[in-house]
């Protein structure tokens, strides 16, 4: 619901009723210049006291899931406090993956939340109680692998009967099969380990698995761990990958306001980004509790804009068939129609330009 501006009505006097000269000059000892000055003082103050009194805004409240560094835009607004700006009280709930933060979502915990292209294409073969809203960052090199040098992986090709770890239905996981085939391997000449988010990153550093896909900055994290033992393995331009804000739809449909309200405050978070880099990544850094290089390596690697592009529709679309080709063939769904998962007015209403979704 839209802020409410209220006022009171005038309850100290009434201008109509001020004196005139006449009555002003007590027994007509008082010069009328000076009974004209004191009128005027008097209407001063009556209008003074009688302006409208303009209470306090109550805020919108919205909770808002976020997870993986690209989601930079949304910690950074609050940070600057550009949703209060925008008359949003936000509740932030940071989690390790963009797929966590749309489970949070499903599950009530927030009306937003801000997740890769992968979970969302998951989950869009499986409900259809939540809109795509906008873009909020991009990249085509986030993702990578890293391998165990010292037991001997040092190309793709080394990874034929390894263990991989991976979190499934990630990012993460679009990319190692795009890369597996991309290098002339099938997904089935590896062992993949599926863990969560947070476990993978564990089994590397036991030791139980050979290699592990993940994004950053966890993979640099490892890799400055390890040295020279471990091995990055990159892919630079093999997938794009739009980070997005997604929203209950029948939140959406209820709270339009709310929602422009909240995109307006992402897009003071990227013109901020985009004006003071250094203030950003200071903050950054705190906010995901990560150093001055990791933080750079998710500014170089990232795009942070608030965009609505048509290509979103065709990304989405090959990652729901690539998970849909990795169903037993008698229970693969059906190809959604992500038109109908777009949520186009928010971003009608503050960045038309920044909208090139055919709808």
């Amino acid at each position: 619901m839209a802020p409410q501006i209220t006022s009171s009505k005038m309850t100290r006097g009434n201008p109509q009723s001020l004196p005139s000269d006449s009555s002003c000059r007590i027994g007509n000892r008082l010069p009328a210049s000076l009974c004209r000055v004191l009128s005027t003082l008097t209407l001063t103050i009556i209008l003074a006291f009688a302006t409208p009194v303009v209470h306090a805004q109550v805020a919108d409240r919205i909770s808002i899931c976020f997870g993986a560094g690209a989601s930079m835009l949304v910690p950074l607004a609050k940070q600057r406090d550009f949703y209060a700006a925008e008359g949003i009280a936000a509740e932030m709930h940071p989690f390790s993956s963009g797929k966590q933060a749309m489970e949070a979502m499903f599950a009530g915990k927030c009306a937003l939340s801000a997740a890769g292209e992968t979970p969302v294409a998951h989950y869009s073969l499986r409900r259809n109680d939540f809109n795509i809203i906008a873009t909020i960052a991009v990249s085509n090199n986030f993702q990578r692998l890293i391998v165990r040098n010292d037991r001997g992986i040092h190309t793709a090709a080394d990874l034929r009967g390894r263990r991989i770890a991976v979190p499934e239905f990630t990012t993460a996981h679009y990319f190692l099969d795009m890369y597996l085939v991309a290098n002339g391997l099938t997904t089935q000449e590896v062992t993949k380990v599926y863990l969560p988010v947070q476990e993978v990153i564990l089994a590397f550093r036991r030791g139980d698995v050979d290699a592990a896909a993940h994004w950053e900055p966890s993979i640099q994290i490892l890799a400055e761990e390890f040295g020279a033992r471990v091995k990055v393995l990159t892919a630079p331009g093999l997938h794009v990958s739009p980070f997005l804000l997604v929203g209950n739809r029948d939140y959406l449909r209820k709270n339009p306001a709310s929602v422009e309200r909240v995109l307006r405050a992402l897009l003071r978070a990227e013109r901020y980004a985009r004006e003071q880099p250094a203030n950003t990544k200071a903050l950054m850094a705190r906010d995901y509790a990560v150093s001055a290089s990791e933080i750079e390596l998710l500014w170089r690697l990232n795009d942070f804009r608030v965009t609505f592009d048509q290509s979103l529709l065709f990304i989405l679309e090959n990652v729901a068939r690539w998970e849909i080709g990795l169903m037993p063939p008698a229970q693969r769904l059906a190809m959604p129609n992500f038109l109908d998962f777009i949520y186009v007015d928010g971003m009608k209403a503050v960045k038309p330009a920044a909208l090139t979704v055919i709808h």
